[in-house]
This record gives structure tokens, sequence and C-alpha cells, in this order.
């Protein structure tokens, strides 16, 4: 407007007859320039400014969206200027310290953390920039619920003439696998700790094994790891094995398998398996343990209970063909063997049934059949004591039919190679047919004296 009027006045100043000039006119003409120079400045404006205005609401829409974004993931974001002053955070961010985005934005960790801890955070922030790229930290920050753990990731962002500006931060809380992590960790100490051979494996190869199983066959783990474990199994137990395999491989459990493997040293030694497989992966789990000597100990043992029921069927052999009585007692005088003559004279089919103590069974007497005879001096209590009898004289009789029977009953310790007694034997003769024939024949003899003409005499019974 100012350059129309300024040409207006000059217009009207111009003389209009043939006394203009020339410069005139070039004057007036590059007023009328300007003109059209400025009303096309105008426009360029114009366009300019509607162009920012567009942009700066572009801008703005960027920034919500990006705003709204990083609020709606679950990583605590933050942006902070070189001197730590924030510029942005997210709401997970705002989460960690409890305070609202406002009241963030233009402070820094020293203004919200102790020294200490805002100090840490601090020193990672500079570690960033002094990298020039980003790095990965862990931090632990103080919640309601407890320490959490994060992995933050820091890195610089630089302008279009690459200075750094800022400081980026993004973190994800690893607070669960931390703990996976550590329980990991103890497993696997348990694993290489154990005393037992533990094994993971496919159907056909280790997949790992401690150090267990590697020290009781021999070989290292590679070893282990490197061929099909076939190639380790007797070969007279790779069949059974695979038939195991298969069954497991249905779901079923496998519970002390047995069977042999050979050691790096050429020795065979017997395991015993308990295994289990995941139905979903194949992957087989298993406890092993050396049962070799086990094994070897119970064919020893297996060997000399055949050798003692040999031997005692031998002596069953013996004992009943002897004529006499004889009972075994341990040293608790509990009768653990006894012939059939015993227990004929007991009158017990049972042996186990029959007491080393006659005066369980029998009125025990001296030969008279009046005195009783002191248990304490029967040839099983003495033998219990080291003492060794023979033919002691006793007369027996029942309880229940009064019969009468005149025996011998003799006893024998039986010590073992530490001088213990663990064990009595006792023998019990009958010799109540041969006393009775014994009477007869004194009789007679008396009456053949009698009558060849020997004079009577008092002759003392037995």
């Amino acid at each position: 407007m100012v350059v129309i009027a300024l040409g207006l006045i000059y217009w009207k100043q111009m003389p209009l007859s043939g006394d203009a000039i020339l410069w005139d006119w070039i004057l007036l003409a590059l007023i009328i320039l300007s003109l059209g120079m400025l009303t096309v400045v105008y426009f360029i404006l114009k366009a300019q400014l509607k162009a920012n205005k567009t942009y700066a609401q572009e801008l703005l829409k960027s920034q919500k969206l990006l705003q709204s974004i990083i609020d709606n993931t679950s990583n605590p974001i933050s942006v902070k200027k070189l001197n730590g002053e924030y510029l942005l955070v997210n709401t997970q961010y705002q989460m960690l310290f409890r305070e609202k985005a406002q009241d963030l934005i233009g402070k820094t960790n020293h203004d919200v953390l102790a020294k200490e801890i805002a100090d840490r955070y601090r020193s990672s922030d500079l570690d960033a920039l002094k990298a020039g790229k980003e790095i990965q930290v862990e931090e632990t920050f103080e919640q309601a619920e407890g320490t959490r753990t994060y992995l933050s990731v820091k890195f610089p962002l630089f302008d279009n003439t690459g200075r750094a500006y800022a400081i980026g931060n993004i973190s994800t809380d690893i607070t669960e696998r931390k703990k996976i992590e550590q329980s990991l960790k103890a497993a696997d100490t348990f694993f290489n700790l154990s005393i037992d051979s533990l094994v993971i494996a496919s159907k056909d190869r280790f997949i790992k094994v401690n150090p267990s199983l590697s020290k009781l066959l021999g070989y290292s783990d590679a070893e282990l790891l490197e061929k099909p474990f076939a190639d380790f199994i007797h070969s007279k137990d790779k069949t059974a094995t695979k038939k195991e395999i298969e069954i497991l491989e249905k779901g079923n459990d496998l519970i002390n398998f047995r069977n042999r493997w050979v050691c790096k040293d050429g020795s065979v030694k017997w395991l015993s398996w308990n295994a289990t497989a995941d139905p979903s992966t194949g992957t087989i789990y298993a406890i092993v343990r050396d049962v070799t000597a086990q094994l070897k100990l119970k064919e020893k043992e297996e060997k000399e209970r055949n050798m003692l029921y040999e031997s005692r069927q031998k002596l069953n052999m013996i004992l009943e063909n002897i004529s006499d009585g004889v009972i075994v007692a341990n040293a608790d005088k509990q009768v653990v063997l006894a012939n059939y003559n015993a227990n004929e004279i007991f009158g017990i089919k049972e042996d186990a049934d029959i007491s080393i103590n006659f005066s369980d069974h029998f009125e025990v007497l001296y030969p008279d059949g009046e005195t009783p005879f002191p248990a304490q001096n029967l040839p099983a209590e003495r033998a219990l004591v080291g003492e060794v009898t023979d033919d002691v004289d006793v007369l027996l009789r029942d309880f229940v039919t009064q019969k009468k029977r005149r025996v011998l009953i003799s006893g024998r310790p039986i010590i073992n190679h530490e001088n213990d007694i663990v064990a009595v034997v006792v023998t019990i003769k009958d010799i109540s047919k041969y006393k009775k024939l014994e009477a007869e024949l004194k009789k007679k003899d008396i009456a053949s004296r009698t009558i060849i003409g020997f004079k009577k005499s008092k002759v003392k019974s037995k």
C-alpha cells in the first residue's frame, strides 16, 4: 500500500505534457515493478506461514502419536539432555519414580533420588555418551512390591550435524528372567555336583551328562556326547535297552532298569536307570546309579545262602540219623533247630516252640525221682556261660501225662572268631529203656543167686 501511494503521488507530480523526461517514466516503471515484486513476496510469505502452520500441526500430531506410542508400551522410556534434565518420559517410566511426568520434565535424577543412586544412573548415561553408541546395563529400582531389575539400553541422540544433544533410554523388566537364570544356575550347580549320575538325552544320544557319569565310565564329556550311547552299552544288553527306550517314548516311566556299560578301561559296570521322557520333545531325563558292587554282593550272598542251605540240609540229614535228641539255640535262648528225636521227646513238632529251659516242659528231677534239679545247673544254661557238660543224669516228668523219662543231657557252647558265644548245642540221650533193662537184670541176678545158694544181701537199687 505504501508503494501504491508513492506511485500515485509521483504520477500526480509528473508533467503530463511532452515535457516528461525518460527518467520519470523509468522511475514510475520501477515503482510499478516493486509493487509487483512485493505482491509476489506477500503471497510467498503467506504460503510459507500456511506451510509452517501445517508443519507445526503435523509436528504436534507426531509428538502426540509418539507420546501415545511410548505411553502404551510396557518398557520405561526416557530422553534426557546432556546435563541430565528430562526431556521426555513415558507412563511406565513415571511409575518407576512414582512421579508425574510434569514433575520429572526439566529435573535430573539428583532432584528425585538419593545421591548414591542418582550418581550410578548418571554414570551409565555418560558411558553411553562416551561410547557414541548404544550400551546395555542392568539397573535396579526400589518399588512398592520390592526391588525390580531392568536391562536398560542407553544411546546418544544426534542432530543433523552429527552432534549428540540428548541421551535416550529404553528399559526392560528382567526381574523374572533373573530369577529363572538364578534357578537355572542353581539347577546346573545341582546337576554338576550331584553324587548320582544325571543324564539328559534323546532317544539315541546324550545331550548333557554330569561329571559323575564321566567319572563313573571313565570317558570325557566330549567322548560321551560324540557317539550314540548304544556304542557304550554291552552287546548283550543293547536289544533290551532299545525296548525300554520305546516304552519311554510311549509315555511310561522307566524304574530301576539295569543294563551293562563298557567303561573306557574295558571293565563292565551294571547301571540302574530311573528315567522319564518329555512327551512333547521326546527328551529323556534320567538318574543313574552304579549297582555293580551291590549286584556282586547280592550274588555272593545268594551263593553263600545256597551253600548255607546245602550245609543245613546235610546237617539235618545227619541230625535226623542220630539216635539222640539234638537242639540248637541262639544266644537269646531261641531254639533254631531240633531233630526228630528232640521233637518226639518234647512232644512238639515246631522247633521254635521248644524252650531251651526244660522246666517249661517238664518237672526236672534228680534220678531219685523226688528231688528237684536246679534249672541253672542244666547243661543249656551252663553252655550259655561257656561251660561244657557231659551226661548230666536227670529224670523228666511230663506235667500233663506224668510220664517219666530218664535222660542224659550234654551241652556245648558255640563260639565265634571274636570269642563270643553265639549259640549252644544240647544233646538228650533217653536211657529209660536201658535203666529199666538194668533193673530187670539185677532182679534176675538176685533170683539166680538165691537158687544156687548165695546168701541174701542188700542190693542198692539205682
